[in-house]
C-alpha cells in the first residue's frame, strides 16, 4: 500500500466520523444557538470577540454543513484526482480546526485524534514523498502513544484493576447502558476480565510494531471490536472512527519499515 492509498483510507474513515459528528451537532442546533448551553456566549467567554461572527450559530452551522458534505464525500476519495482529494482533505481539516477551537474544553481525545488524522491525510495528499511518509509514521506513533497512555492510566487505577470501573461508567446517564451495567455488577469476575482486556490491549498495543501478517491483523481486529463495543454500549461513536482512521497509517508503517 502506497502512502497515497494510505492517506485516502485515513481520509475515508475520518470523513465518516466527521460527517456523523456534524450531523449530530446540526440536530442539536438549539444548544448552539443564542442562549443555548453550547452557544458562543457560553463557550467563547473570555476569548476573541473578533471571531464571534464565525463561531456564532448562524455561521457555525454552515461550517458543520461543510463538514458533513466533505466527510460524506470522503468515501469517494479514491475516485478523485490528487488535487481534488487534497482539497477535500483540507476543507475537512479546516472544519475540524474550527470545531476544536470553538469547543475545545468540551471535546475529548477522539476529536483531537480525528483532527490530527485529517491534517496528516491532507499533508500526504498534498506533498507526498518523504514528507508524506514521515507524516504517516508520525500518525502511527501518535496512535500507539495514545493507547499506551490510556492503558497505563487505567493500570494505575484501583477501580480498573478490581473490575468495578466498568459497571460504574455504564451506570452513568451520559455513557450508560443499564442492562450491561446490571450484568457486570452481578458478575464481578466478568467485569474484571473485561477491564483487564481493555488495559492489556492498550498497554500491549505497542507490540503491533513488531507483529507480522496475521497476528497484526488479529490485533487490529481486536481494536476494531473494542471500539465497536464502546460505540454500541456507551454511544462513543466518534472514538470508533477517530482511532481506526489511524490504523492504515500503522499498517503502512509496519509493513513498509518494520516487517
Amino acid at each position: 500500500m502506497t502512502e497515497y492509498d494510505t492517506a485516502c483510507w485515513v481520509l475515508t474513515i475520518c470523513g465518516l466520523g466527521a460527517a456523523y459528528s456534524a450531523f449530530r451537532d446540526l440536530r442539536a442546533g438549539r444548544e448552539y444557538a443564542a442562549g443555548g448551553l453550547l452557544s458562543w456566549e457560553v463557550v467563547g467567554a473570555g476569548r476573541s470577540r473578533s471571531l464571534r461572527r464565525v463561531m456564532a450559530w448562524p455561521v457555525y452551522r454552515w461550517v458543520l454543513a461543510a463538514q458533513l458534505v466533505a466527510g460524506g464525500c470522503g468515501v469517494a476519495v479514491f475516485a478523485l484526482s490528487a488535487p481534488a482529494a487534497a482539497a477535500l482533505a483540507w476543507v475537512l481539516a479546516g472544519c475540524c480546526a474550527v470545531t476544536l477551537y470553538r469547543s475545545g474544553h468540551g471535546l475529548d481525545g477522539a476529536d483531537q485524534m480525528s483532527a490530527l488524522s485529517t491534517v496528516v491525510a491532507a499533508g500526504v495528499l498534498t506533498v507526498g514523498g518523504d514528507v508524506g511518509r514521515l507524516l504517516l509514521i508520525f500518525l502511527a506513533g501518535q496512535l500507539i502513544l495514545s493507547y499506551l497512555i490510556a492503558g497505563v492510566a487505567k493500570l494505575a487505577s484501583p477501580v480498573w484493576r478490581d473490575g468495578s470501573c466498568l459497571p460504574q461508567i455504564l451506570s452513568t446517564e451520559t455513557f450508560g447502558s443499564p442492562g450491561l451495567a446490571a450484568v457486570l455488577r452481578a458478575r464481578p469476575a466478568l467485569a474484571t476480565l473485561m477491564g483487564w482486556f481493555v488495559i492489556g490491549f492498550e498497554v500491549l498495543f505497542v507490540l503491533a510494531c513488531v507483529l507480522p501478517g496475521a497476528p497484526l491483523w488479529a490485533f487490529l481486529a481486536a481494536g476494531l471490536l473494542l471500539h465497536l463495543g464502546i460505540a454500541i454500549t456507551m454511544g462513543l461513536i466518534n472514538f470508533l472512527f477517530a482511532f481506526t482512521a489511524a490504523y492504515p497509517a500503522l499498517i503502512y508503517t509496519v509493513t513498509t519499515y518494520l516487517a
